[in-house]
């Protein structure tokens, strides 16, 4: 066998050994998961608000697991809505959503803060003549925002939590 096959057979096991872990991987390491599971997130206002809450709590305990409170998450939204392509008429043909979310995420027991950071979204949709199509299209952009807002934020605290236990380590 040649050195150049066998190089590329033993690349798999050198990655696993240095401790890569693929972040945006469809399964977490297991280490992760109770760490995610163990964040407990705290109410947001509001539709978009209560979506963005059942989506992250979805995210970070995906197995509905039962695990003890370690850290909360605070989380503040604030959303726009911008038209685009006016018309001659005054009217507009598309629309765009922009929604900034600021999170804090503290230590259950001391309420000490370990990290805050701002995470942003902006999708955009048709503003169509019929008035339902139209509502249903801009409540779709608002629904892709916080699918993307989740992922941001659960890469996030996946980042975090890694660098805690490593300090911790």
């Amino acid at each position: 066998m040649s050195w150049s096959r066998r190089l590329l057979l033993l690349s798999p096991l050198a990655l696993g050994a240095c401790g890569f872990h693929p972040l945006y991987s469809e399964e977490t390491a297991a280490v992760d998961e109770p760490a995610l599971a163990a964040i407990r997130v705290l109410p947001i206002p509001d539709r978009l608000g209560q979506e963005l809450e059942l989506s992250l709590r979805e995210a970070l305990n995906p197995h509905g697991e039962r695990t003890k409170t370690l850290y909360n998450l605070v989380t503040t939204l604030a959303q726009s809505r911008a038209d685009l392509g006016i018309q001659r008429d005054a009217s507009s043909t598309r629309g765009r959503v922009d929604v900034h979310v600021t999170i804090t995420l503290t230590d259950a027991k001391s309420s000490k803060v370990i990290y805050t950071g701002v995470a942003q979204s902006t999708s955009s949709f048709n503003i169509l003549t019929d008035g339902y199509a139209a509502q249903i299209s801009e409540e779709d952009a608002r629904t892709r925002t916080v699918r993307d807002l989740t992922v941001e934020i659960r890469t996030r605290l996946t980042l975090v939590l890694r660098n805690q236990k490593k300090k911790s380590a």
